[in-house]
């Protein structure tokens, strides 16, 4: 039965009852006030039910009745929409009787639990067809943990959207198969669940995994069969890693979430560093193989891209572990893993077009970083304001920043890069018409958006300069602003010190007559000696 007690929703169920049981919450975990405690403890007999079901012995077991139902863990979800009980009870003869029952009312179990029946979901399965490196996690839409950010109830995938994932899911399979870079045998050991969810992902697909549910991986609904290797990948990087921290310490301390991660929007502690260096050292190596065997052109641009795109973030996330990482001696072994591997792809050439993204999407994460939780203090920012009024130069000497975490707002700019290098066309059209096709979930982009991914610096500047006259501050304008600069002083500033540019601009508003224009303070700012 070990396959059981492994599996991912029993173990994020035991962290969250373990942690219930004790007051405290962890993340997303209000949710589980709705669900009396007696019935969250409860999961266990379900677990139970589940095992004496396999072991094929003569049982009977009381269970409870949630979201119109009851969930066997890992067999499947029996439905008892017009039932009132609060509580079932599961019996079975031990040769091949069993059933359900609630009251005088009973729900037969098929024989065989893969299969659909009355009243019956069994889990599905994703199949990744390979004569030496199969996989089939399960597609689980029903368990009440399979979801481990937050308790959710059944939503059964109709039969289309099954096959989607599964067509999906088996072209994705071939691709991690199919190059050298990626050990297949380890990501498959890696993937016991894939859960659908649709949480919102603006810049790139949404992903997810959690040491407490081992080989569980949230994914939203895939759209392209590489994107769905490269989030596979990723998410089996992140499942090695917490198995190994689990076994042996590589890091001391670090859970201070003060820390950039170019490829997270809020600071991160050091352990989240290492994880993602990690998790995007596997998304490189998969897309420096793509990037070498896919014939159409559009495709190659795409994989160009995000090579050149993850290799630089996964180098980023590298220098800071070595800043600031106090390491065991495994540790500093592992990481100088993690160098060797990505040393060799740092200097390997990627075309002008794709690179010249990259670099400019890694650039605009910096600077919304900073914009976004960098403060500086508001008496200097009024000493500088008052020098600007006076007409004095800039002070010498940079006033000093501090970290205060503060709610992000998420630039389109990385969508519409993608958008355009994947879908050309598509790109075309948007520009045409952004008011009638809003971009994945968003209000339709900004025109100096449109303008800079397609590569109109000069209308960009012109948009971001209109729009934070009437939005001073949208800070995914400021960061656009700084992109579309010409090299001048201005762009030193916004490229150096962002964070201090704004501070000065609000300390400069007046409430009826504005500020200042952003382009001639910056200015001022970077002319300073």
């Amino acid at each position: 039965m070990d396959h059981l007690l492994l599996h991912p929703p029993v173990g994020a169920w035991l962290s969250r009852c373990l942690r219930r049981l004790r007051g405290v919450a962890g993340e997303g975990e209000q949710e589980t006030t709705a669900v009396p405690l007696w019935l969250e403890t409860g999961y266990l007999h379900t677990v139970a039910a589940s095992a004496a079901l396999l072991a094929g012995i003569d049982f009977r077991i009381v269970v409870g009745v949630r979201d119109g139902g009851v969930m066997l863990p890992g067999l499947g979800f029996v439905d008892l929409a017009v039932c009132e009980s609060p509580i079932a009870e599961i019996v079975s003869d031990g040769a091949g009787g069993r059933a359900l029952l609630v009251g005088p009312h009973g729900v037969p179990l098929p024989s065989d639990l893969a299969q659909d029946a009355k009243g019956w979901h069994p889990l599905r399965r994703l199949h990744g067809l390979h004569p030496v490196h199969p996989c089939s996690p399960y597609l689980d839409d029903l368990d009440p943990y399979r979801d481990f950010l937050r308790p959710t109830a059944p939503v059964r995938l109709s039969e289309p959207e099954a096959r989607r994932w599964q067509e999906h899911f088996d072209s994705a399979w071939a691709l991690v198969t199919g190059q050298s870079n990626v050990d297949p045998a380890g990501v498959a050991d890696c993937l016991i669940s894939v859960v659908p969810v649709r949480y919102p992902a603006r810049t790139e697909p949404f992903s997810a995994s959690s040491p407490e549910a081992y080989g569980c991986v949230l994914l939203n609904p895939p759209t392209d069969s590489a994107i769905l290797a490269a989030s596979l990948i990723h998410e089996a990087q992140h499942v090695k890693l917490s198995a190994l921290l689990d076994l042996v310490p590589l890091i001391r301390g670090g859970m201070e979430e003060i820390h950039y991660a170019p490829w997270r929007a809020d600071p991160r502690p050091l352990r989240g560093l290492l994880h993602g260096v990690y998790a995007f050292l596997g998304v490189t190596a998969f897309w420096q193989g793509h990037r070498q065997v896919v014939a159409d052109e559009t495709t190659r641009a795409v994989s160009e891209f995000e090579f050149a795109l993850r290799r630089a973030q996964t180098a980023q996330g590298l220098r800071a572990l070595r800043a600031h990482a106090e390491l065991t001696a495994l540790g500093d072994q592992f990481l100088r893993g993690v160098e060797d591997r990505l040393a060799e792809w740092l200097t390997q050439p990627v075309p002008e077009g794709p690179l010249r993204a990259a670099e400019d999407l890694n650039l605009d994460h910096g600077l919304l970083y900073r914009l976004h939780h960098l403060s500086v203090d508001p008496g200097r920012a009024g000493e500088w304001a008052r020098a600007w009024r006076l007409g004095w130069p800039a002070p010498d000497t940079l006033p000093a920043t501090a970290l205060r975490v503060s709610r992000t707002a998420v630039a389109a700019r990385p969508a519409l890069i993608r958008l355009r290098l994947r879908d050309p066309a598509g790109f075309a059209l948007l520009r045409e018409k952004p008011e009638e096709r809003p971009f994945d979930g968003m209000a339709a982009p900004l025109k100096a958006d449109l303008d800079w991914a397609a590569g109109d610096t000069v209308a960009a500047l012109d948009g971001y300069r209109d729009r934070l006259a009437a939005h001073p501050d949208d800070l995914p304008a400021w960061s656009g602003l700084a992109l579309t600069l010409p090299a001048g002083p201005a762009r030193e500033a916004l490229w150096g010190c962002p964070e201090v540019v704004l501070a000065v601009h609000r300390a400069l508003r007046h409430p009826s007559l504005g500020g200042p224009d952003p382009v001639a303070l910056a200015h001022w700012i970077g002319a300073r000696r």
